[in-house]
């Protein structure tokens, strides 16, 4: 009997230790802080997260979390959204940070984090660098370049300088076990070895700089999702080193998914940061990109994505379904439409070598303008361009005026009157005016454009 009670003390000894070290605590002591709150949040992508508040009297404020929190940057808000400091939490049972308000960062004191003991002294000592620097470039700029004492001044900035980087590279290389290393070493241009960039051309510089870009950062990490080097490496990347048309985007994005998908937490940032930027792009064609995000990852339940549920899913795939049949160079969809003699027709049956279809409504005052401009200017085009105009207004008789008032000389059709599918389906029409520019194959060449840009992209076709 005592040996069992002797190890059921144990289990119970055992049992709450486990439970002691899963808690966080996270102690912020701050002299002569007057307000009674404070804010704990973290960066998030290109974000920062509220996380969560403390309140205290006494400046002596603490966070309590039985799951730990996260690792990465967090920072330390007043209520009224002024930053007071960042700190890095990774993983420690228990941080306690200690400044004043005189001087948060040139006062503070840690106990329990080696992390943020490295992390505070690399940033008071570039606080050091930066003043100095400050100074140095203060004098250069009231003196001549011509002058001697120009020359020492750039001097001590190229040796300030080097000190900063060599102070840096010192942390990296006696620290590999901290993460506070390896953001410092993500923050760090690789370097193009010189037996490429002085023997080969720009190219192969170029080749390799791409092909060792993410060398300092592993993009599987979490905690670089709370850190803002993620999404700054990641737009750079896209930027700098991807070249702007869809299919090089789509190559790019399946590339950097594929180095993040072993983290499920970063593999879904970077899907839905995706998904947010090409589902309306800014720029014609790259819609593109959003249909083959939906079709490949969304669509594949091999890929876990975090709060992608069955409804959202279902709402993405039939939004990538209908814009799929109208992506540039696809075969334009059909229409068949009444015209104002009462006989259905198609643009098929038009000859030109382009056609632009517009989708119009004769009581909409952009779309009078635009069908001002085409019918001013279609005489003058060098190019034998054919207009299917479809009006989305009901009243024919209306219609019938206004084109007949406004020596409208085209195909006039009206897409209320119907043989076809409704053009709003078919051609994604929510509002007008929107035209499309067809090819001689009848491929979308162009989509959403104005009228005055129809000729400037035949040209560019033309010339391509």
């Amino acid at each position: 009997m005592l040996n069992k009670f002797l190890l059921l003390l144990i289990f119970i000894y055992l049992s709450v230790s486990a439970l002691g070290q899963s808690k966080q605590l996270v102690k912020i002591n701050i002299t002569s802080y007057q307000d009674i709150s404070i804010l704990l949040a973290s960066y998030y992508g290109d974000k920062i997260r509220l996380v969560d508040t403390a309140y205290s009297t006494s400046g002596k404020f603490e966070f309590s979390k039985k799951k730990p929190y996260p690792a990465g940057i967090y920072m330390i808000v007043a209520s009224n959204k002024s930053k007071l400091f960042e700190f890095i939490i990774n993983g420690e049972s228990i941080i306690s940070l200690s400044t004043d308000t005189s001087s948060y960062i040139k006062n503070i004191k840690v106990r329990g984090s080696e992390e943020n003991e490295v992390f505070f002294d690399y940033v008071k000592f570039n606080e050091n660098i930066f003043k100095k620097s400050k100074v140095l470039s203060s004098k250069l700029q009231d003196i001549n370049k011509y002058e001697p004492q120009y020359d020492r001044l750039i001097n001590s900035l190229d040796s300030l300088n080097e000190l900063a980087i060599n102070y840096k590279l010192e942390i990296i290389e006696t620290n590999p076990q901290l993460f506070v290393s390896k953001l410092m070493n993500s923050m760090s241009e690789n370097e193009i070895p010189d037996t490429i960039r002085n023997n080969y051309d720009s190219l192969y510089s170029y080749i390799y700089y791409k092909e060792h870009y993410w060398d300092n950062l592993d993009l599987a990490d979490d905690r670089f999702l709370r850190t803002p080097m993620l999404d700054k490496k990641i737009n750079d990347y896209f930027d700098r080193l991807i070249a702007f048309q869809p299919d090089s985007v789509i190559k790019g994005i399946d590339f950097v998914l594929s180095k993040s998908e072993s983290s499920e937490e970063i593999f879904s940032y970077l899907i839905w940061k995706f998904i947010g930027k090409y589902q309306n792009p800014k720029y014609m064609g790259f819609d593109k990109v959003f249909v083959h995000i939906v079709e490949l990852y969304f669509q594949n339940s091999d890929y876990k994505i975090e709060n992608a549920s069955e409804s959202i899913i279902n709402t993405l795939t039939e939004r990538a379904a209908k814009i799929k049949p109208l992506l540039l160079g696809s075969q334009a969809p059909n229409l068949i439409l009444i015209d104002t003699a009462g006989q259905y027709t198609s643009f098929n049956h038009l000859k030109n070598e382009y056609i632009a279809i517009v989708f119009w409504d004769y009581e909409c005052g952009i779309c009078k303008k635009e069908i001002k401009f085409i019918n001013d200017n279609i005489r003058n085009w060098k190019y034998n361009i054919g207009i299917f105009a479809v009006n989305v207004n009901g009243d024919l008789d209306k219609w019938k005026a206004y084109i007949k008032d406004h020596n409208l000389n085209w195909t006039n059709v009206n897409g209320t009157r119907s043989v076809t599918a409704d053009f709003h389906d078919i051609y994604d029409i929510y509002g007008t005016p929107v035209i499309y520019l067809l090819d001689k194959k009848r491929n979308i060449v162009a989509k959403r454009i104005a009228a005055e840009k129809i000729i400037s992209i035949i040209e560019n076709l033309e010339n391509n």
